[in-house]
């Protein structure tokens, strides 16, 4: 049996040196993050991710006493993303997350750690809306201004898609059927 190893790449830099659209895609999701509803945890989650419609689209965490039932932040967004305007791929997403009392700021400099990893369930969420784009990127806002990022394929290796239940769509089907749907 050979032996076979995954490295995993995350890139991380300055948020004031990252692209226009991806300091709006956090702009959007620190806002969200503010609306999100956390009692059991107290840790807020925002979320802002692109579609390939060029449309953004928020969530932010909303937490059940029964925990199961909570709805992720990641999963908000790519749900509303789906209510707003169908079926869609996912181009992009920023992730901010951290205890309610961290107050996040995108100008300044803080020096508060924010922790922030999406969760598998989270991942396995967006890789279904990632229409078999291992590239899609996965944004983190850490502290002191750093921003982690990295692909839905360094993040989610191992995953299971539509492929494992024999289901193979391809994009221009997707985007041409409102019925069709990006597993």
């Amino acid at each position: 049996m050979q032996n076979s190893e995954k490295i995993v790449r995350i890139q991380r830099m300055p948020f004031d040196q990252l692209p226009a659209d991806e300091k709006n895609l956090f702009k959007e999701a620190l806002k969200a993050r503010n609306n999100a509803q956390a009692p059991y945890s107290n840790y807020h989650v925002g979320v802002a991710l692109l579609s390939d419609k060029g449309t953004i689209h928020v969530g932010c965490n909303v937490e059940r006493c029964t925990y199961t039932q909570t709805t992720h932040a990641e999963q908000n967004a790519i749900d509303s993303m789906i209510a707003t305007i169908g079926p869609s791929k996912i181009e992009k997403i920023a992730v901010i997350g951290a205890l309610k009392e961290v107050k996040i700021s995108l100008t300044e400099h803080s020096t508060m750690a924010i922790s922030n990893v999406t969760c598998g369930h989270c991942l396995q969420i967006i890789w279904e809306n990632c229409c078999n784009d291992a590239s899609v990127k996965i944004l983190n806002l850490e502290g002191n201004g750093i921003v982690a990022i990295a692909t839905i394929d360094d993040l989610l290796p191992f995953r299971f898609g539509p492929e494992n239940l024999n289901i193979f769509y391809q994009e221009p089907h997707f985007k041409d059927k409102a019925e069709s749907i990006c597993l």
